[in-house]
């Protein structure tokens, strides 16, 4: 398919959205030019130009310009392949549309879900919409005594809804059924912009626990003020009362689900996890009362390390402070990809942000020491040749002992290799 048919065909695909789009656009950013002072707006216009240039330099390289700290520039690109703002180059020949395995695993290409999908226009539209305008944010959260011994099965990122005949979202939810979980939680990400619809949609068929399911905020259910996230909670997670963050404990554990994105700065599109000092003291007086003697498991959809598990972030220093030390096991998602890390510091890092968005292998982590595994194995999709196995991880816990299994979608189990 040559770009122009293949341009066509996508226009096609939201030209009943495009006028809508454009007058959207046109009133939210007026309205915000009037919310935000001079030197906020400028930082944005500023966002929003970096996202530009970095997609221009992605297409024809196939990576981020070097020493460049990413930002999310599939929102903006999105709006730029609408002609929306500074059009940033689109791609020229039928190589360069070709889809590309970024280091990090990401696909850059212009189908869904790859960074070059004019579907994430929906976005950014949505966060220009609602920077000033979120929900209300939960203040009860539940505390909940598990059984000693208890399964759990946890997906990240798993929004994408059953958007093919057989998505991998469909294959991950059917297989954690098959499971009969106690508990199911979903760490998170519901595409495109975690709006009303779309989480009425892409939730629904979340696969719930014979106990309770849960599901944790994060970046992508901001962009659209949260509004639809706790609305969803309300209907299909009442366990959750109506609060973004929750604790289940028994003898040996306590897990602790967090909202590392309601605080987090918006004007970087809630991209770094951060937590609110109300949040932070909850947790901090959640493990005084209910974290001695315990293991504790960690959850939450931002990462404590970044890809390498070589640098703490923010949210991890925020985590330690409040905990007085490191959790015993992190499980997180926002970055697409099943990784395993080495034990550091007492912590067992997991990412589990697999859950059904396509990517490829991670170049970024091969051969790296911190790194006990990765997903590489194909998927054997023809719609997306260079896609790697998503999948979801099955914890059991039998009084203290853990033993985890990385499913693959094909629901052979991944990690730890037999």
């Amino acid at each position: 398919m040559s770009f122009v048919s293949h341009l066509e065909h996508e226009y096609d695909r939201v030209k009943t959205r495009v006028d809508g789009l454009l007058a959207r656009v046109d009133l939210a950013w007026k309205k915000l030019s009037n919310q935000l002072d001079a030197e906020q707006l400028q930082a944005l216009v500023n966002l929003l130009q970096r996202a530009h240039d970095q997609a221009q330099y992605a297409i024809i390289h196939g990576e981020l310009p070097p020493g460049q700290a990413p930002v999310p520039w599939e929102l903006a690109h999105g709006l730029s392949l609408l002609h929306l703002g500074n059009a940033a180059r689109l791609p020229q020949t039928e190589a360069e549309l070709q889809t590309q395995v970024m280091k990090d695993g990401t696909l850059l290409g212009c189908r869904q879900w790859e960074l070059l999908d004019l579907r994430w226009s929906e976005a950014l539209l949505n966060w220009i919409e609602n920077l000033r305008n979120h929900a209300p944010f939960g203040t009860t959260p539940a505390l909940i005594e598990m059984a000693d011994d208890v399964l759990l099965d946890m997906a990240g990122d798993w929004g994408t809804g059953y958007f093919d005949s057989a998505s991998a979202a469909q294959r991950v939810a059917e297989l954690m059924l098959q499971d009969k979980p106690d508990y199911t939680i979903h760490l998170g990400d519901v595409y495109y912009a975690g709006t009303g619809s779309e989480e009425g949609a892409d939730l629904k068929n979340w696969p719930q626990g014979t106990q309770a399911s849960f599901s944790l905020n994060s970046n992508h259910e901001m962009y659209s003020g949260a509004h639809g996230y706790f609305a969803e909670i309300d209907a299909l997670f009442p366990k959750q009362q109506s609060t973004s963050y929750f604790a289940l404990f028994n003898t040996h554990w306590l897990i602790v689900g967090l909202d590392s994105a309601y605080a987090a700065d918006e004007m970087s599109l809630y991209m770094d996890g951060n937590l609110a000092p109300a949040q932070q003291q909850w947790l901090q007086d959640l493990v005084a009362s209910k974290g001695q003697g315990r293991k504790i498991m960690l959850l939450s959809h931002h990462q404590g390390l970044d890809i390498t598990g070589q640098t703490q972030t923010a949210l991890y220093q925020q985590v330690v402070a409040a905990l007085g030390r490191a959790p015993d096991y992190w499980y997180w998602g926002h970055l697409h990809n099943g990784i395993c890390y080495a034990p550091q510091g007492g912590m067992y890092g997991r990412c589990i942000g697999h859950g059904a968005i396509p990517y490829g292998p991670t170049r970024e982590v091969k051969g790296n020491p911190r790194v006990q595994w990765s997903e590489t194995l194909s998927a054997d999709d023809p719609d997306y040749p260079q896609r790697v196995r998503n999948g979801y991880v099955r914890v059991t816990l039998q009084g203290a002992t853990i033993t985890e299994a990385f499913v693959g979608e094909n629901g052979a189990v991944s990690w730890p290799l037999a």
